[in-house]
């Protein structure tokens, strides 16, 4: 599904994304866990094709790809008819309103949306379009933990469905446990560890370990 080989992204002589080899299989549900600024959303950039790297290959076998930035991306219009905007074939967009919690907000303009509501509708937008390829930026970051563990049984729900490989950055380590089926562990824009989530109890990594043990799972 992806391969990555002998990738170098450069952003300032602090730092640079340095993956020398990476394999993600069609329907693994992968965490992107790490500090702030370990190149994370640098990642799901250049998987987007948002960004080049400077250096190695990076394939990736996708029929279709969505990407949600952190800083969620509004169109005008209702919030019905920006989730419409991605529909692919007979998706119960009813359905995925209901599903987002969006019921009572469906005519509202998104413009107007809080950051939290913003959030589920670009949920809903993606998977609105049953992309083979999601890649998700922080996409519960503003949602309280009631609403999260929806979101994170939905997005679960869904992926399964429509086959597709789900790539997220989270901070959050119960969201990682209660999505991921794989867990990429980042430090310092290289790869730490990447295994199955069942690392986030038991990683390898010397950096894993006192990463993890930070998170007090």
């Amino acid at each position: 599904m992806i391969d990555i080989y002998k990738l170098e992204k450069k952003f300032s002589s602090d730092f640079m994304l340095k993956i020398d080899g990476l394999h993600i299989e069609k329907g693994e549900r992968v965490a992107l866990i790490g500090a702030n600024g370990s190149g994370k959303s640098t990642l799901l950039k250049i998987l987007a094709g948002i960004i080049k790297p400077d250096r190695g290959t990076v394939t990736v076998n996708a029929e279709s790809k969505g990407y949600q930035p952190q800083e969620p991306y509004i169109f005008r219009g209702s919030t019905e008819k920006n989730i419409r905007l991605a529909l692919h074939g007979s998706e119960n967009i009813d359905g995925l309103i209901s599903d987002c919690l969006l019921e009572n907000l469906k005519d509202k303009s998104a413009a107007l949306l809080s950051g939290g509501e913003k959030q589920r509708m670009c949920l809903a937008r993606m998977l609105a379009g049953r992309y083979s390829l999601l890649l998700l930026d922080e996409p519960f970051s503003a949602a309280d933990v009631d609403i999260c563990t929806v979101l994170e049984r939905l997005l679960v729900k869904k992926t399964v469905e429509n086959s597709s490989t789900l790539i997220f950055s989270t901070h959050l380590p119960s969201q990682a446990l209660n999505v991921a089926t794989k867990v990429l562990i980042m430090n310092n824009g290289t790869v730490a560890e990447y295994s199955d989530v069942s690392a986030l109890k038991q990683p390898e990594s010397e950096f894993g370990k006192k990463f993890i043990g930070s998170w007090r799972l």
